[in-house]
């Protein structure tokens, strides 16, 4: 199947000779993946097209399966080939790929051209290059280039700037999706100047998270689709059926398994997506003032920075969230008093009631532990618990709170109009790595919406217990802190250093 490599029967039989899976194991690619490894390995030529739109459930293997099938060719033919990513944490992890299987077999390795003062030990190790260079004999050689679509120039340069200036007849767009759609012209740029000998070869791979190039694309007849959602990870074995019905529950279920774009009406022009419909807050709001609360109760507390912003104390049980009251006075000592008042009324031990502790909310959470309450001061700010899910803290809470809406969680009747008016203006979108992020407070106010304090209040009640730790995470910095200090070579006494 190519130049200088060993005769062999299939695509399959050629991958399980020169490849190791994870486990140092013969690379055995599923029925999908060989078909994804010779359509790039033959440029194209088995399906008769030279624009490819590949779309696979998440955790298929794509990336490892692209960066074999450009590496066999590249080092077979000599050619030159982009790999394009989002992001420069997403660029490593193709060209991470790439180069473990540069060691797997002898014929790649034999062609890797390390530079004078390199050593193959350290690339091995630290998969960090930029650019692998192959030579194949008669003075050819192959290349592969990784660029990220994000700009590493000054804040004032466009997004992409990075791919100008490169040239190249093979470009792979991996996570395609989460590349621009001016990321994406100037990517396809590179092709132009071999498109007149229709010398030119483009692969756009990933999940249908946005509607902008990549949906283009697979509308576009002249792309040949390749498309494995997860119906096909079961007939393949990549995917147990009790895993598909867990991820069900799971943001971005219909965009990472069963590969469908977002609706036209679900994405605006910035390619936000409202979290919660106004459909799903009209079914939640009920009128009932009888209603009971079932279970344990936590108090959420938001802060006001100010201005026309409230601080609002809102209360949650299994079935049902209320707002207990709404304040815009600045003084904090007497927001922890109104807080210690509204624990103590309803019943809601300290460490079920989480604070917002950024900034000024600080204020409203230290004068309750100088009283030995063990509130939960929360930074939404920071790591989430399912940090490969979510970008923070606020994102994972939100997604929570919209899933026990559409669970049949309840919200009081009294504040209508402010669950009306804030929770459908919170929004979301795929970072550059796919996690799930919600439109900060600063990006509203500067899309014209007020500050949605009855819905962080409520978003407050949904963080997990071990984010609210806050004696915790402050012996932590402070840790952090000293060991820092210690590093400098200071003593710090009353007096200074």
């Amino acid at each position: 199947m190519g130049e200088n490599l060993a005769t062999t029967t299939s695509t399959y039989e050629l991958v399980k000779s020169l490849y190791r899976d994870d486990f140092g194991n013969p690379f055995k690619l599923t029925p999908t993946q060989e078909e994804i490894f010779e359509t790039i390995f033959t440029r194209g030529e088995n399906v008769g097209r030279n624009r490819i739109w590949i779309a696979t459930h998440t955790q298929f293997g794509k990336s490892d399966v692209i960066s074999m099938a450009v590496l066999t060719r590249v080092a077979t033919y000599g050619e030159k080939w982009v790999l394009v990513a989002p992001s420069q944490p997403k660029a490593r992890i193709i060209i991470g790929y790439c180069i473990k299987h540069i060691f797997d077999n002898e014929f790649t390795l034999s062609r890797f051209k390390l530079k004078e003062g390199e050593s193959a030990e350290a690339i091995r190790r630290e998969r960090s290059k930029n650019r692998l260079t192959f030579g194949v004999g008669d003075n050819r050689i192959g290349e592969i280039f990784i660029l990220s679509a994000e700009s590493r120039l000054k804040q004032s340069e466009d997004v992409g700037n990075a791919l100008m200036g490169f040239g190249s007849p093979n470009v792979v767009m991996d996570e395609a999706a989460l590349i621009s759609d001016e990321s994406d012209a100037k990517a396809m740029r590179m092709v132009g100047g071999f498109s007149a000998g229709a010398n030119d070869f483009v692969v756009k791979v990933g999940n249908p998270f946005t509607r902008g190039h990549f949906l283009v694309a697979y509308e576009d007849p002249a792309y040949h689709k390749i498309n494995a959602d997860y119906h096909v990870g079961l007939a393949e074995g990549r995917l147990r059926k009790e895993f598909i019905e867990e991820m069900r529950k799971k943001p971005y279920f219909r965009v990472m398994y069963e590969n469908k774009f977002p609706e036209a009406d679900d994405i605006d022009a910035k390619g936000w997506t409202a979290l919660f419909s106004e459909d799903d807050v009209e079914k939640a709001i009920v009128a009932d003032p009888e209603i009971k609360h079932i279970g344990e109760k936590r108090i959420g507390n938001d802060v006001a920075r100010g201005g026309a912003n409230d601080t609002v104390w809102n209360m949650r049980s299994m079935n049902y969230m209320e707002v207990l009251g709404k304040s815009r006075q600045d003084n904090l000592t007497e927001i922890a008093g109104r807080t210690m008042f509204l624990m103590t009324e309803n019943s809601v031990v300290p460490e079920n009631t989480f604070i917002d502790d950024v900034g000024v909310g600080g204020g409203a959470v230290d004068p309750l532990h100088y009283q030995q309450k063990n509130v939960r001061g929360v930074n939404v700010g920071m790591v989430a618990l399912e940090a490969a899910r979510f970008v923070n803290i606020r994102a994972e809470a939100y997604w929570r709170f919209r899933e026990w809406v559409k669970r049949g969680g309840k919200l009081c009747q009294c504040h209508r109009d402010d669950w009306m008016m804030q929770l459908p203006k919170i929004k979301y979108k795929p970072d550059s790595k796919g996690r799930l992020r919600i439109m900060s407070k600063d990006e509203m106010r500067a899309n014209g919406i007020d500050s949605p304090d009855v819905a962080d209040a409520g978003m407050l009640t949904f963080v997990r217990a071990e984010h609210g730790d806050l004696a915790t995470r402050r012996k932590k910095r402070a840790e952090k802190r000293k060991r820092r200090d210690g590093g400098r070579g200071l003593t710090v006494t009353m007096g200074g250093y």
